[in-house]
């Protein structure tokens, strides 16, 4: 009897195992995911840090960074930073800002402004139901337009409307902020007062944002993804969409000779999702977290977005994982020294490593001998597969990507369930680079008010999923569940409450409390020459819709969805003057990410 080579078997053992993928359903959609949103900092200028929600480490931040909920975001002085939510949503901070992200769900996003400016920016139609809250009221920006939000020294909020309406909501009422307006809100949030008065004329800040949004409403590649696609704005002008006849509009990055999806940039490691990929392409938002990459003769690499017009969802990557070479890699009985990963091609099966699986199913660690140029498409092209030393992934050095074909690897041993790799303190940094931890954030505001209770799925503590992975090592099943989870906010305590008259007597020079007509409040009248509604005490102001005059006089509000839809986007009246130039420092990183974005005018982002 003839004896079949062992490579040979196992390339046969490949394509049987590929042959029968093909015809297994996709992964439907965990409705867990939706629970556990991500959001992006699309845009950094200067010192930029990130304090994880599931450890409390601060970590420097960088463009492409996850975010999740339970994370702050904070900037120092003469900073700012973009974080882009979704398509539709994006707000950007100053100097000297912190923000609580505390919901962030598919739909849902919800935050609290501990200090400084943001502009919160709706430049889609959309239905996200949406709320910044500040120590004494809550801001609701559910409609198109830019909103501008400073919680200063004194803890008072002042919300300006640059373009649309905006809801501010106080346990005893709510107030409407029109085009051209700004109101100052101070005190307690059970005696809080406000004035309206017509707001300031725009600066360099406004000017900065107005060039945003219209780079963001003017980008071309959106128009090329199906839904829920984010991040695409960035493709603009760093690369070329052309028409594949195999797959339609296909997206090929401008980049030099040798360069290969996924090997410029690093693994980190967030809850729920485990390893993510954090590019250093300032575009590598959309190609590395949807859609699948292939190797277009006379092309070169070429992006695949997905079927059009299908909801897509976020990924931490779409790659496939594998173990190769001597020694004792992951400590859990796998012979491999190297991890690889390597791009996954349209139809091909994918293993996810996270979700349920990963938090309590029996059984987890999935493993399948096959031939690497078999099994994946591009493990055939020249550089296609990316993989570092076991020690190296589990340190987080990814400065020695080594570089391969199939054929130089030969036999893998593929990961087909959860990742056989337990992650260490340093796979939290985005960056090598060290964080800045801000200061006086000891005297930050830690009371808010919220509209909405701040619910949602909870971080698992970074300590408890270390200790999982050490569970599953024994006994081969996951051992975190869903019992003994802490929202990880972490703590921050504010030095003193803001002076503030405490009686009605003291309530005049236009202030007034929410929930009072002008007769009721000193000084009372329609502040000036600005047309605002007054609230009625008790109304619940939920996305309420303003009814009758603008005269000042009292009316029934009505409540429709959260989130009402315009057919048009804002315009904007302010000079269409150039942004400022921004050049953020050029330090490297540990993982060969850019430190600042290096924008300019709204423009795209600048390489390195």
């Amino acid at each position: 009897m003839r004896r079949v080579p062992k490579f040979q078997f196992i390339a046969v053992a490949g394509a049987i195992l590929l042959a029968a993928g093909s015809f297994l359903p996709a992964r439907a959609q965990d409705p867990n995911d939706l629970k556990r949103g991500v959001a992006r900092i699309s845009l950094m200028d200067g010192d930029v840090s990130v304090r994880r929600g599931d450890s409390g480490d601060w970590v420097a931040g960088i463009i492409n960074a996850p975010l999740m909920a339970g994370d702050f975001i904070a900037t120092q002085a003469n900073s700012r930073t973009e974080v882009q939510l979704d398509n539709a949503n994006l707000l950007r901070m100053g100097g000297n800002a912190q923000l609580h992200l505390t919901v962030l769900e598919d739909g849902h996003y919800q935050m609290e402004l501990a200090h400084g400016t943001i502009s919160f920016c709706v430049v889609r139609s959309n239905t996200a139901n949406m709320e910044v809250d500040t120590p004494n009221i809550s801001i609701k920006p559910s409609k198109l337009g830019v909103y501008r939000i400073t919680v200063n020294d004194a803890g008072e909020t002042q919300v300006t409307s640059r373009v649309g309406e905006v809801e501010v909501l106080t346990p005893r009422g709510d107030e409407w902020v029109n085009t051209g307006q700004t109101l100052t809100a101070r005190g307690t949030e059970g005696n809080t007062e406000y004035q309206i008065v017509q707001a300031g004329p725009m600066d360099d800040w406004d000017r900065w944002n107005v060039s945003r949004d219209q780079a963001m409403q003017n980008a071309t590649s959106p128009q090329y993804v199906g839904p829920g696609v984010t991040g695409t704005e960035d493709m603009d002008g760093a690369g070329t969409w052309s028409y594949d006849p195999a797959y339609g509009n296909v997206w090929a990055p401008n980049v030099g000779p040798g360069w290969a999806p996924y090997q410029c940039g690093s693994w980190v490691w967030e809850d729920w999702y485990g390893w993510t990929w954090v590019g250093c392409e300032p575009w590598g938002w959309a190609p590395y977290h949807y859609g699948r990459w292939y190797w277009r003769t006379g092309f070169g690499w070429a992006w695949y977005p997905g079927m059009f017009g299908v909801r897509h969802f976020w990924s931490p990557a779409v790659v496939g994982f594998f173990g190769f070479g001597g020694g004792i890699g992951f400590g859990v009985g796998f012979g491999f020294g190297n991890l690889g990963w390597v791009p996954l091609a349209p139809y091909e099966m994918f293993h996810p490593w996270w979700g349920p699986g990963f938090y309590g199913r029996a059984g987890a660690f999935g493993l399948a001998n096959v031939y690497a140029a078999n099994a994946f498409r591009n493990a055939r092209v020249a550089g296609g597969i990316s993989a570092v030393s076991a020690a190296d992934f589990r340190a987080g050095r990814f400065n020695n990507v080594m570089h391969y074909s199939g054929a130089q690897v030969g036999a893998v041993g593929m990961v087909t369930g959860r990742m056989p790799v337990a992650p260490t303190s340093a796979n939290l940094r985005f960056t090598s680079r060290t964080a800045s931890v801000p200061r006086g954030l000891s005297a930050s505001n830690t009371h808010f008010f919220s509209h909405q209770q701040a619910g949602g799925a909870q971080r698992i503590p970074f300590a408890q999923q270390q200790r999982g992975f050490e569970s599953a090592s024994r006994t081969g099943a996951m051992g975190a569940g869903a019992s003994g989870m802490s929202r990880g906010v972490g703590g921050v305590t504010r030095g003193g409450e803001p002076t503030v008259g405490g009686s009605s007597s003291n309530v005049s020079n236009g202030w007034r409390r929410f929930g009072e007509t002008p007769s009721q409040s000193a000084g009372g009248g329609n502040r000036g020459n600005t047309s605002v509604q007054n609230a009625r005490p008790g109304s619940s102001g939920y996305g309420g819709e303003r009814q009758g005059s603008a005269s000042g006089q009292q009316s029934v509000r009505i409540a429709p969805p959260v989130a009402r839809e315009r057919s048009s986007a804002p315009t904007y009246s302010a000079p269409r003057q150039s942004a400022p130039t921004y050049s953020a420092p050029r330090s490297s990183s540990g993982g060969g990410h850019p430190s600042g974005g290096g924008h300019s005018g709204g423009g795209g982002h600048g390489r390195r």
